[in-house]
């Protein structure tokens, strides 16, 4: 299930087999909408991936920056006694796929890529309870998953597979959130009044000084990414510039990793040609960079905010 095309093979089979109108991208936006539009929900079928890591989850409930969910599988076959092998006819697939109830965790929402299928309550409710260790009545149209013969078999290998899969998503860094009222130390006050060489720090950080400025008086966060060139201008050790870097609001943070802007930061990454996870940091870092100069004290929408940001960055990618 690592392969990166593999949750993709698993749709392309469904397609081949039954209602290709549903997963294409022209179905998956009538049905869904925009991915920038997206809701979650309990019942919808996800593609969870981040790099070479990739898999189907069915979301069973949803909590500030993570969902419950459990994996999906259509190809390879496989099943055991805490799965449900529903029907072909109960879903978009068009083909059996398997529900492993006894894989229940949580997944990041920041892994989520794409919403595929929508599925019905009574399917939901079985793997929720199953999840939970009861002993649900298997719902029409599907039936109990049975143990692996012999226990060895390719059943075994699918669920090691997913096993890896879950734990590589759920270490997928997160952007960091600022918890209670931890006091951080400004580069200011780290400064004690002394101000490095300007011209060399905008040069290393790549900015202006207006916001070189900005960095050192506190009203701009020192971004994790610049540590290092902060410490080599200033002559302090990296562990101590570390030390001033600022979480964000957990709600800037639940915003920026909601899968509504997956595109968005994968734009940014191709534009920036840097990585997915350094895209986000670093553009999370930006909007609260505005943010702040744009609303002094006061709590801002940060939801809003995001879009506003987001919709700088699409006209700096058109060229605009």
């Amino acid at each position: 299930m690592s392969e990166p095309g593999v949750p993709q093979r698993f749709l392309e089979l469904a397609a081949a087999a039954m209602a290709p109108q549903q997963l294409s991208d022209e179905g998956l936006l009538a049905r869904f909408g925009f991915p920038e539009e997206v809701r979650l929900a309990a019942g919808q079928v996800w593609r969870a991936c981040w790099e070479e890591t990739s898999l189907l989850v069915l979301i069973l409930a949803l909590a500030t920056r993570e969902v419950q969910a459990v994996p999906v599988t259509i190809d390879p076959p496989g099943e055991d006694a805490a799965s449900l092998v529903v029907d072909g006819t109960r879903t978009a697939f068009g083909v059996e796929a398997t529900v492993w109830a006894g894989l229940s965790g949580p997944i990041p929402m920041r892994v989520l890529d794409r919403v595929v299928d929508s599925w019905e309550p009574d399917l939901v409710a079985w793997a929720a309870e199953m999840a939970a260790g009861g002993a649900p009545s298997v719902p029409a149209g599907a039936r109990k998953g049975v143990a692996p013969v012999p226990v060895f078999g390719a059943s075994e290998d699918v669920r090691a597979d997913l096993e890896d899969d879950l734990e590589a998503l759920r270490a997928v860094p997160g952007l960091p959130a600022a918890e209670g009222s931890a006091k951080v130390v400004s580069l200011k006050e780290l400064l004690k009044g002394s101000l490095p060489d300007l011209p060399a720090l905008g040069t290393a950080l790549g900015l202006s000084q207006p916001q070189v400025m900005r960095i050192l008086r506190g009203s701009a966060p020192v971004a994790p990414g610049q540590v290092e060139a902060v410490a080599k201008v200033t002559g302090l050790s990296v562990e101590a510039i570390a030390a001033t870097v600022r979480p964000l609001p957990p709600a800037l943070v639940t915003a920026a990793e909601h899968p509504r802007w997956r595109q968005a930061w994968r734009r940014r990454a191709q534009r920036l040609s840097v990585s997915e996870e350094d895209a986000r940091l670093t553009g999370g870092y930006e909007a609260f960079a505005l943010a702040a100069r744009e609303t002094g004290g006061a709590e801002p929408d940060w939801e809003g905010r995001l879009r506003q940001f987001m919709r700088g960055e699409d006209l700096a990618g058109s060229g605009a």
